[in-house]
C-alpha cells in the first residue's frame, strides 16, 4: 500500500513538473490568467504621475536607435512564414449583399472570416481600409459609419473589418492543436486567450497569432490588384491589427492606428498591459512593436516610402492613455524616425476624432 502511494505521489510531482514548465515556456493553461492575476494584484501597477513611471529612459532610447531598415526590412519574410498559414486551397469568396456592398470571406481551418466592401459611387481607385477593436461590429460606431461615408464621398471604397471571433465574425471557432481539435462556442471564440493553444502539425513554424492575422491579410491581398492608394485604420484591437497588417503589406502606404498598442516596456502598467494577442504570443520573443512600427514605414524593397501615424487619447477610459503615451511620445520625437509620428488627442473616451483623421487625409493632398 505504501508503494503504490509513493508511486502516485511520484506520478503527480512528475506531472506537475512537466505541466509547470509548459506553463512557464509554452505558456500552456492557466499562464494568461496568471498574468492578469499579477496584473490586478500587483499594487505597483497603477495609473500615477510621469514621474512615477519608473521606465528607462536610456535603455528605450536606445533600443529604438538600434532599429535599422536593412535588417527590420529582412524580418518582414520570417515574420510572414511565421504568422500567415499559406496553403494553396485558401480560398477568398465574394457575395453580394446590397447595391453598393460585397462580404468577402476568407476561411482558416474551416472558420469564416468577413470583411465588407463598400464602393465609392464615383470611384478612384483608392482603397480605405477599417478594423474595429474589441467592440465587434464597426457598424455599430458613429466613427466608423462617419469615416464610411466620408470615404466614399472622396470617391475610395472601403473595407470594413472585425476582429476574429468579434463583430461580423462572431461565432463558433475550431482550429487544431497539441491535443487535438479544440472547439470554441461563440462566446469563448471572443476570449482571445483560448487561441493561445493553438498547434498545426502539419504547419509547426505557425504561431497562434497566425488564426488573427492569416484571414485579414488574405482579404487585403486579394484587393491590392485593384487599387493604387491603400490605406488602413483601426481602432484599440483594430490598431493592433493596422500595426501588423501595415507591418506585413508594403502596398499599404499609410496607417492609422488609433489607440492600439505601445511598446513592451510599458505593459507592465494598469491600462497598458493589452489583450492576450498584444502581449502573450511568442512571436514577440522574435519581434518587438519598435520593429513592426519601423516595417510600417518601410516599403517592399526597405525604403522609407510609407507613412505612419500612432493616435492616443490623453484621458482614454479604456487603456493607452496618459502618462505612457505621452511619454512614448517624448521618445519617438527624439528619434530620427521619417514618416512615422504620434499624436497626443485631448479626448476622454476610447473613440476617434473624426475632424482628426480627415485633417489628416487632406493634408496628405
Amino acid at each position: 500500500m505504501k508503494s503504490k502511494f509513493i508511486f502516485f505521489i511520484l506520478i503527480i510531482s512528475i506531472f506537475s513538473f512537466i505541466w509547470g514548465m509548459g506553463v512557464g515556456v509554452y505558456k500552456w493553461f492557466p499562464y494568461f490568467y496568471l498574468q492578469e492575476a499579477k496584473q490586478n494584484f500587483n499594487p505597483s501597477i497603477k495609473k500615477d504621475v510621469i514621474e512615477n513611471v519608473s521606465i528607462d529612459n536610456t535603455y528605450i532610447r536606445k533600443h529604438a536607435e538600434s532599429i535599422k531598415e536593412y535588417p527590420v526590412w529582412l524580418k518582414r519574410k520570417e515574420l510572414i512564414k511565421k504568422i500567415i498559414y499559406n496553403k494553396n486551397f485558401f480560398n477568398i469568396s465574394k457575395e453580394r449583399i446590397n447595391d453598393n456592398s460585397d462580404k468577402i470571406t476568407s476561411k482558416i481551418y474551416n472558420n469564416e472570416i468577413n470583411g465588407i466592401l463598400t464602393y465609392a459611387p464615383k470611384p478612384k481607385q483608392c482603397l480605405r481600409i477599417y478594423i474595429q477593436g474589441h467592440g465587434g461590429n464597426p457598424f455599430f460606431y458613429s466613427y466608423h459609419n462617419k469615416l464610411l461615408k466620408f470615404f466614399l464621398n472622396e470617391g475610395c471604397d472601403f473595407l470594413s473589418m472585425s476582429m476574429t471571433g468579434l463583430g461580423i465574425n462572431e461565432g463558433s471557432f475550431t482550429y487544431p492543436s497539441r491535443y487535438g481539435e479544440i472547439k470554441l462556442d461563440k462566446d469563448m471564440a471572443k476570449d482571445h486567450k483560448n487561441y493561445a493553444f493553438f498547434y498545426d502539425k502539419n504547419n509547426t513554424n505557425l504561431d497562434p497569432l497566425s488564426l488573427f492575422i492569416t484571414p485579414h491579410y488574405k482579404i487585403i491581398e486579394s484587393l491590392t490588384s485593384n487599387y493604387n492608394d491603400i490605406s488602413i485604420m483601426g481602432i484599440s484591437g483594430g490598431g493592433w491589427y493596422t500595426v501588423w497588417l501595415s507591418a506585413l503589406i508594403p502596398k499599404i502606404k499609410f496607417s492609422i492606428s488609433y489607440a492600439g498598442s505601445l511598446p513592451m516596456e510599458y505593459r507592465k502598467f494598469e491600462g497598458v498591459s493589452g489583450d492576450w494577442e498584444q502581449q502573450n504570443s511568442k512571436i514577440y520573443d522574435y519581434v518587438s512593436y519598435w520593429e513592426l512600427y519601423k516595417l510600417m514605414t518601410l516599403d517592399e524593397k526597405g525604403k522609407i516610402n510609407r507613412q505612419t501615424i500612432l493616435i492616443y487619447n490623453d484621458e482614454d477610459d479604456c487603456c493607452f492613455y496618459n502618462p505612457y503615451a505621452q511619454h512614448f511620445k517624448s521618445i519617438v520625437d527624439k528619434l530620427d524616425w521619417r514618416n512615422f509620428n504620434v499624436i497626443i488627442d485631448k479626448n476622454d473616451k476610447h473613440s476617434m476624432n473624426i475632424d482628426l483623421i480627415k485633417k489628416i487625409y487632406k493634408s496628405k493632398k
